[in-house]
């Protein structure tokens, strides 16, 4: 019998078939995408698996956590496609989709200046008040 280590058991949120192209993207089908309300920015937990090209069984297994761009695709690192031998643009991989987060749900309580959590999150950065700035920055310090 396996050990029990507080590992739940879930069904995937969807099952697709994906072929990598450049730089090892993939893209997760827009029926998926808006079924679920998937949208740019989100993070995907992904298992990856790689088939067997003649009897279309799993060889080899990865879990991932993607970010997803404006078309939909969200890049498998370089590093795990070497371990696991991957073919860009020739092998064709099965893909579970386990969860996914929201940018937000993700960083919820976390940000100093959560005010300007969108436009951290869109653009990476938030013109801030000098008022903000004192306002939640104290220096310990005298200049």
């Amino acid at each position: 019998m396996a050990e029990q280590d507080n590992t739940k058991i879930i069904e995937p949120l969807a099952k697709f078939h994906a072929q990598p192209t450049t730089k090892g993207r993939i893209t997760i089908p827009k029926e998926t995408r808006r079924v679920f309300g998937i949208e740019e920015g989100d993070y995907l937990e992904l298992i990856v698996r790689k088939l067997d090209q003649q009897t279309k069984k799993p060889t080899k297994r990865a879990v991932v956590i993607i970010k997803l761009n404006i078309t939909g695709q969200g890049v498998i690192p370089a590093e795990l496609i070497r371990k696991m031998d991957i073919k860009i643009k020739k092998d064709v991989l099965e893909i579970l989709l386990v969860q996914f987060f929201k940018p937000e749900e993700v960083l919820k309580g976390r940000i100093v200046f959560e005010k300007y959590v969108q436009d951290l999150l869109k653009k990476g950065y938030a013109i801030i008040s000098e008022e903000d700035e004192r306002n939640t920055i104290q220096f310990d310090f005298k200049v």
